[in-house]
């Protein structure tokens, strides 16, 4: 087994998790897909995957640098994520790999809980709700930007704010000026959502716990939700759970 490459095409920003024999051994991420930002080296096969977009151009440079090893995976698929929902192709592919990390037991989180809430907080913040290993479908809202731009594209007088990310995310609800309220109802308003449905679901599934993944889930106070865990890798770990699983079939 040689190295493979999860290339990752998000929203805004590309991602690159480089595997070994099966393990993780760096990632990188950049806005811009050009020759100065592709990591040195020739991959023995590339999955070129992710909930946004390329061109032909930049997937035909990624077929010439694994001399034609490459695997396609895109929204629309068929995947082999075990789901409930009616139209499982119309999942997104990160939702599908975060889900399908858990589902085939990524870090032992089955062994440890039957029932887990994924949570990837993103351009958008999804959450997937798996329960003794079968997706059962999830929730989408605006991420953190989405929700300042709307504020200030939506109304006369709010400002144009942007997150940069400098302070934790407690859930607080108490802004002392107009960009504090825009802020703590942007950002902390996104904890305590996920609380929100961590307690409703809990009361379904009393063990339920909280996995966060995504750029912008490094700075969320969870609080109360117990278990819970961070991994800012899942969803590439589970782009390459998929890999393997679609070279089996």
């Amino acid at each position: 087994m040689g190295t493979t490459w999860i290339v990752e095409k998000g929203n805004t920003l590309w991602k690159i998790g480089i595997f070994v024999e099966g393990n993780l051994l760096s990632r990188l991420a950049f806005e811009e897909f050009t020759a100065e930002a592709i990591p040195p080296g020739k991959p023995s096969e590339i999955m070129l995957t992710g909930s946004g977009s390329w061109t032909d151009h930049e997937e035909a440079s990624l077929f010439d640098l694994c001399s034609g090893n490459i695997i396609i995976f895109k929204h629309g698929d068929d995947h082999p994520l075990v789901t409930e929902i009616e139209k499982p192709n119309s999942l997104g592919a990160d939702r599908i790999a975060n889900s399908f990390a858990v589902q085939k037991g990524i870090e032992d989180y089955m062994r440890i809980n039957p029932a887990w809430l994924v949570v990837d907080v993103g351009t958008c913040i999804t959450a997937d709700l798996i329960v003794e290993g079968i997706h059962l479908g999830g929730m989408i809202s605006p991420g953190i930007d989405s929700r300042l731009k709307s504020m200030n594209e939506d109304t006369d007088a709010l400002p144009k704010l942007e997150y940069t990310g400098n302070y934790k995310i407690t859930g607080e609800s108490k802004g002392v000026n107009t960009e504090d309220a825009m802020m703590k109802g942007a950002a902390d308003g996104i904890v305590s959502e996920i609380i929100g449905r961590w307690t409703t679901l809990k009361q379904e599934y009393p063990s339920l716990g909280v996995i966060l993944t995504g750029g912008g889930s490094s700075n969320l106070e969870l609080g109360p939700v117990a278990p819970k865990f961070a991994d800012s890798n899942l969803t590439l770990k589970g782009y390459y759970a998929l890999l393997q699983t679609i070279k089996s079939v």
